[in-house]
Parts: structure tokens; C-alpha cells; sequence
């Protein structure tokens, strides 16, 4: 249709001299509300999966289960794959266990419940009570841990941290996060502190919920432990819910952030609720304050939160809008919102950073994602133009972590959006969404992305009652903040629409070489649990913040739920994936974005490297040309590949010395980003370069 428009206006431009200057701007205003309307009817193969976000209403009161004093030992599905010594196929162990399901998270349920510290060596699993594990007649509201002292090799379990009042019940504990307080300097386990932050029952916010209950308990003595009880305070702005942003600096200092909803989640108050804890060695317990710090936007729920290594640049994450990006809230798109602070929690921006996915200003790399192929086969060919696209965050899908320069790195499922007669859809056509992480160089503006791997399916709908979960997209760091890893579950089986029979899926990101990991599973990412004991049952998946390392290996500890999806109120058992890591020969494909401007950059010799330029034009739909400079005679090839690392195009141009060109022709791609890998000799250098 848009070629239909530019055909006429053009067919017209001869005939339109001076005397008919306002005919022709009437004209192009014309074509353009033709475009527009165009644009707002928008139509998809009817073939082609979708779902309308109306069906997602997250303004829902949660609804608690009262909880139980004792259980029977439920029946699991039988494991798909019987144990094995093969070094390639992950070791999964059995922690502690659970009265249900439900503690470890709801609908984005990724929070702080895995928790390691690389200094101590440590790893730590918080939930709540019940289930076969532990001493008889255990209480659901009550809280445990699970710790292992020796990098993830054994394990104590079940033991008790916080206990609640069973007669009463208002302190029952729900939907606990736990973290490891490890003094600064600290290398005994023995002189840390596990710490925790739960929801509790007492009823202070409408309903039932409203109440937070926190303390810590001594590693070394388990009945060393403190409990403290904190009622919403309504008139004063304190509505307080089910918090899931729980973070422990570097430094030691506790954050926790939730949004102020009153009535049990349906009316934002505009406010996001902090408490900051500093700990007091005398007492043997965090000092805390509450205060509120105004955000505005249409709502906050599900936020995640993490600090920078030097505990100065920290954020909050959630997916909204706040009428910053006209392009998304005429038609009330949500996108990425982060509450950012840079100097260590002091003092809180006033206003939040929007970040733009799609659209004539949004992030080239999401914008150019899908191929021509891919929007043809759901828009119809000819009835599409990549700049006027939404690509679109949702709330149930995201988390964060902070790099050494002090820039987030937000982990948020991206899904191509259309809005037709008022009501907006998102396309979930398998492998036409996908995880990302979206990243900044300044802080401020996230303009940056790679794509981590592709989703078959988003949501699994568990019962009773409809209970649903979502892919958990985690993100995970080094203490140092020079590698990020992600991680997300996927029930990538042909034929299954629903993800009830995940799996693990895992990549890696090396800031200092600009590279990233290669998977064999879509998108280029690993798929962690194939032909385990997790396989295809890898429920609701938890992942620390910071990853284990030793010499040039990074372990990611990651926590499953064994649990039957027929019944998520019978007992779960946690299961510890042991072995999954990183090496640093493993970072191997270049992310094609610049490198982060705080990785120090050793100046070659004169005239010692090759030099290739950007390609330019960039984008380009013509013929787009690359400079290169080979300083001593070598045979020279050039190689373009997608995001998947697929080779696309491969050229050997022989034995260059000097300067040379190359030239690339759009028609022998189809639209999208892709790398050119420029190869003289033994060395190579890749950039991106995107087609339209």
C-alpha cells in the first residue's frame, strides 16, 4: 500500500509546478493520514499466533494461601532421563523442599531467592517451609535456607530462619527473598549472614496482604537469628504488598523496593516504597529506614533492583509507560522503565529513564531483528515499514544487573506488537520473540542490545485455579561487573504451545572482549537441563545475581522446582544444577555494538593491525562499501553473518596490502542486523551492519 502512495504522488510531481505548491502539499498530507490510517488497521495472518495484552491484567489482587502445618509427599512426574556420567550433561542435586509451589515466585517470578557470594565461595537458597525435607509438622509460613559452603558441592538444608505465628497468622510469611550478608574483607562463610525480606499475611493494605517481615540469621549459629514485623502505614503512603527487588551491595548495604498499590494492587499511588538496611555489628542485625521516592507512570508491580560493584549506581526496573514516548503511549504501549540513583541510594532521580524499543527512534538491533521473510509471513509483503513498528516489554519477563562503568543491563522478553480497532496484540508465533539484553554506555540512555535467544513459548498455565508463570529472565554478573549471564526457562518441544515442560536456557556476555557465548539452541543460546534430570521439567528456575568463579571459569547457580503442574499445592522439592559454567574461551561471537567506552584499550604499534572502517552507508538498502588497511601483505576474506551466527555471505579477495575496499549489495541479504568479519592473516576484526 505504501508503494501504491509513493507511485502516485510521484506519477503527479511533473504536472505540480509553483502555481500548484498548496495542491501538492495537500497531497502529501493526504498520502500521509492514508499511511497513518494504514498503519492503526494494521492486519496479521490469521494464522500467525497472537494474543491480546487485555487478557494480561496485572492491576489483580494476588490471592494468598493460608497455609498448612503438614503435608504428604506428593507424586512427581517421572524424570525424563536417568542419571549419568557424561561431562557434557549437567549434575543436578536435591536441596530443601516447600509446602507448595507458590513461594518461589508468581507471574514474573524471577526474584532474590538464589543467592552467591564468590568470596566465601558460598551459595544460598531461600524458600519457605514444608514438604519431605526438614523436621515433621513444619509450617508454611515459617522460612528456611539451603547452604552450601563448598562452591555448590554439598549442601545443609531446611534450615529454619524465621518462624511465624501459627494460632494467629498474620505473620505468615509468603513469597520470601534471601541474600548472603558477607562483611567487606570477609573470606569465612562462618562470619556471614543469611538475610530475608518476605511478604506477611496481617491484612494492613485490604485483603490480606500489607505486612513485611525481615531479619537475619547467623551462618555459624542457626538459633542466632532476628525477626521484625512492619504494618502498611496507608495514610502515610506506605501501601505495602509483595516486594520481589531485594538486593545486598558489595559494601553491605540491604535494599529492598517495592511500589506503593494500594488495596491489595489495584490503585498505584505513584510512590515506590524503599527500605535500606545498614548492618551493625554490635547488635548482629540490619538498622533500617522506609521512605518513599515518586515515580510516576500508569502503574509498577514486579520490580527488580541491583547496584553497581562500587555500590554508587543503582536501579530499579519494571515495564510501564509514563508519557515520555508519544510513538508507545498514544496507543498505551508498555516499554522499560528504570528509577536510577548515583550515589548509592541518597538520593533518587526525579525523573525515570524510558527506554524506546521500536519505532523511528527505537534501538536499531530490535528494530531490525525480524527479516523481511518473518514480518511478510505475519503482515502480508508490502504492508510493513520498520519504522513504524512497536516492539513492545512486558511486565512478566524482566530483571537487571549493573556493570563495572555503572550502566544496567536489562534482560526483558521483546515481542512485535500490532494494534487493531483498539486493541493491542502481540505476535507469539514461536521464535518471533525473544530474550534481549539492553544496555547503556552512559548511563542513561539505553540505546544498546543483543539478542540472547529466541522463545518458543511465554506463559505455562498451571493448577489449580489457572496459576500462571512466565520464562523468569534473570540476569546474573561477576563481582566485578565485566561479564553478564542470563538465563530464562523454555518449553521448546515441537508441537507444545504452553510452557509447562521447560527447560534451561543460558548465555554469556564478556564486556572487556565485546563477546558473547554460542549455543547450539535458536537464537544462539544454550539450552542448560538437555537429556538431564531437568529436562523438560525445569519449573520456575532461580538464578543468583553474581555467578561463582575460579581462574577463568564462571559457574552459574541455579535452583529448579521439582513440582507436579497438575497441582502446584502439593509439596515441591528444590533441585541445585551444579556444574553449568562459562569459560572464557567460550566468548566467542562479537556482539557488534561498540565497545564499553570503560574497557581500557591497549594502543597498538604503528602500522602493526588491520584497520576496518564502519560500513557506510549504514544502514543501506543500495550498495554500502567498508575501508580496510592490511599492513603487510596477507590473504584477506570477508564473512557476514546473522544474529544466530549463521554465514551468509563469504567472499576470499586473495592477498591485500595496504588500503583496499570492499562493496556489499543489500539484494544479497534480507533486511535485518548482521556482522562482517574481516579476516587478513591472523587477525580479524567484526562489526555490525544493518539492511534494510
Amino acid at each position: 500500500m505504501f508503494k501504491f502512495f509513493i507511485f502516485c504522488y510521484f506519477c503527479l510531481e511533473p504536472f505540480v509546478n509553483k502555481k500548484f505548491i498548496t495542491m501538492k502539499k495537500l497531497l502529501l498530507l493526504s498520502l500521509a493520514l492514508l499511511w497513518g490510517f494504514a498503519l492503526l488497521a494494521q492486519k496479521v495472518n490469521p494464522d500467525i499466533r497472537r494474543v491480546a495484552l487485555s487478557d494480561f491484567d496485572q492491576k489483580q489482587p494476588v490471592t494468598a494461601d493460608l497455609g498448612t502445618k503438614s503435608q504428604s509427599p506428593a507424586t512427581y512426574p517421572a524424570p525424563n532421563v536417568v542419571p549419568t556420567d557424561d561431562p557434557n550433561i549437567v549434575t543436578i542435586i536435591q536441596i530443601g523442599s516447600s509446602a507448595n509451589a507458590y513461594g518461589y515466585g508468581y507471574s514474573n517470578g524471577s526474584a532474590t531467592f538464589v543467592w552467591a557470594d564468590p568470596n566465601i565461595n558460598s551459595v544460598a537458597n531461600t524458600h519457605r517451609m514444608g514438604g519431605e525435607v526438614g523436621p515433621p509438622g513444619q509450617f508454611s509460613g515459617d522460612l528456611a535456607y539451603d547452604i552450601s559452603t563448598d562452591g555448590g558441592m554439598t549442601w545443609t538444608n531446611q534450615i529454619k530462619m524465621y518462624e511465624s505465628n501459627v494460632a494467629a497468622n498474620p505473620d505468615a510469611a509468603r513469597y520470601p527473598q534471601g541474600a548472603i550478608y558477607n562483611p567487606p574483607g570477609n573470606t569465612d562463610p562462618m562470619n556471614a549472614w543469611m538475610t530475608f525480606f518476605a511478604a506477611t499475611l496481617d491484612g494492613s493494605n485490604g485483603g490480606t496482604w500489607g505486612g513485611y517481615g525481615y531479619g537475619v540469621a547467623s551462618i555459624a549459629d542457626p538459633t542466632d537469628t532476628t525477626k521484625h514485623l512492619l504494618h502498611s502505614d496507608l495514610e502515610a503512603g506506605f501501601a505495602q504488598g509483595i516486594p520481589t527487588a531485594y538486593h545486598i551491595t558489595q559494601q553491605g548495604d540491604a535494599w529492598m523496593a517495592d511500589a506503593a498499590l494500594q488495596d491489595s494492587y489495584v490503585a498505584y499511588l505513584g510512590n515506590i516504597i524503599f527500605m535500606h538496611g545498614v548492618f551493625n555489628d554490635a547488635i548482629g542485625d540490619y538498622e533500617w529506614e522506609e521512605f518513599l521516592v515518586p515515580a510516576t507512570a500508569d502503574y509498577a508491580r514486579y520490580l527488580k533492583m541491583a547496584f553497581s560493584p562500587d555500590g554508587l549506581n543503582g536501579y530499579v526496573f519494571w515495564c510501564s509507560n509514563n508519557a515520555s514516548i508519544p510513538f508507545y503511549d498514544e496507543t498505551a504501549w508498555d516499554y522499560p522503565l528504570l528509577l536510577k540513583t548515583d550515589d548509592g541510594g541518597a538520593t533518587w532521580a526525579d525523573d525515570l529513564i524510558s527506554v524506546q524499543l521500536g519505532g523511528p527512534d527505537g534501538i536499531p538491533v530490535i528494530k531490525n531483528w525480524l527479516t523481511d521473510e518473518q514480518l511478510d509471513g505475519i503482515f502480508g509483503p508490502g504492508t510493513w515499514d520498520r519504522d513504524q513498528l512497536i516492539y513492545s516489554g512486558q511486565w512478566w519477563n524482566t530483571d537487571v544487573a549493573v556493570d563495572a562503568g555503572g550502566n544496567p543491563h536489562i534482560i526483558t522478553q521483546v515481542f512485535l506488537g500490532y494494534t487493531d480497532e483498539g486493541t493491542n496484540y502481540i505476535i507469539v508465533e514461536p521464535h518471533t520473540f525473544g530474550m534481549f539484553d539492553i544496555y547503556s554506555f552512559d548511563g542513561e540512555t539505553l540505546d544498546q542490545a543483543v539478542l540472547l535467544g529466541t522463545n518458543q513459548n511465554y506463559d505455562g498455565v498451571f493448577q489449580p485455579d489457572d496459576f500462571t508463570e512466565y520464562n523468569r529472565a534473570q540476569a546474573s554478573t561477576t563481582l566485578d561487573g565485566t561479564k553478564m549471564f542470563f538465563s530464562w526457562i523454555d518449553t521448546q518441544i515441537e508441537g507444545i504451545e504452553e510452557n509447562r515442560s521447560p527447560d534451561v536456557f543460558t548465555r554469556g556476555f564478556d564486556l572487556i572482549s565485546n563477546n558473547i557465548t554460542v549455543g547450539d539452541a535458536p537464537g544462539g543460546c544454550d539450552n542448560v537441563t538437555a537429556f538431564s534430570q531437568g529436562m523438560w521439567q525445569s519449573w520456575f528456575m532461580a538464578a543468583s545475581y553474581y555467578v561463582l568463579e575460579e581462574s577463568d571459569n564462571y559457574t552459574m547457580p541455579m535452583v529448579y522446582e521439582t513440582l507436579n503442574p497438575d497441582n502446584v499445592i502439593e509439596p515441591v522439592r528444590f533441585n541445585y544444577i551444579q556444574d553449568w559454567s562459562y569459560n572464557v574461551a567460550d566468548f566467542t561471537q562479537p556482539s557488534g555494538n561498540p565497545p564499553f567506552p570503560w574497557v581500557g584499550i591497549e594502543e597498538p604499534e604503528a602500522n602493526a593491525s588491520i584497520n576496518v572502517s564502519q560500513n557506510y552507508p549504514n544502514p543501506f538498502s543500495g550498495t554500502t562499501v567498508i575501508d580496510i588497511y592490511v599492513p603487510q601483505a596477507s590473504e584477506v576474506s570477508v564473512e557476514v553473518t546473522n544474529l544466530i551466527g549463521q554465514t551468509i555471505y563469504q567472499n576470499n579477495m586473495g592477498t591485500v596490502s595496504g588500503n583496499a575496499r570492499i562493496s556489499l549489495k543489500a539484494s544479497e541479504f534480507t533486511g535485518g542486523v548482521y556482522f562482517y568479519t574481516v579476516r587478513a592473516g591472523d587477525q580479524s576484526m567484526t562489526r555490525q551492519m544493518i539492511v534494510e
